[in-house]
């Protein structure tokens, strides 16, 4: 590995650091944030079925 590697690895270390220590942080906000992610994916699924339903249907 030349230095510019170890340096993103260092950097990265460090980071990960960082954001694990504000996920302990902001625990519970962390998680309503995971969850409106889910809910907003659920929902985009589900305008997908509604879309392909009704291209199906007209067919």
């Amino acid at each position: 590995m030349d230095k510019t590697g170890i340096a993103m690895i260092i950097v990265g270390l460090v980071l990960a650091a960082i954001g694990l220590y504000g996920i302990t942080l902001l625990a519970p906000e962390v998680v309503a944030v995971l969850i409106g992610i889910v809910e907003l994916i659920v929902v985009i699924i589900g305008l997908g079925f509604i879309v392909i339903g009704a291209i199906m249907a007209k067919e």
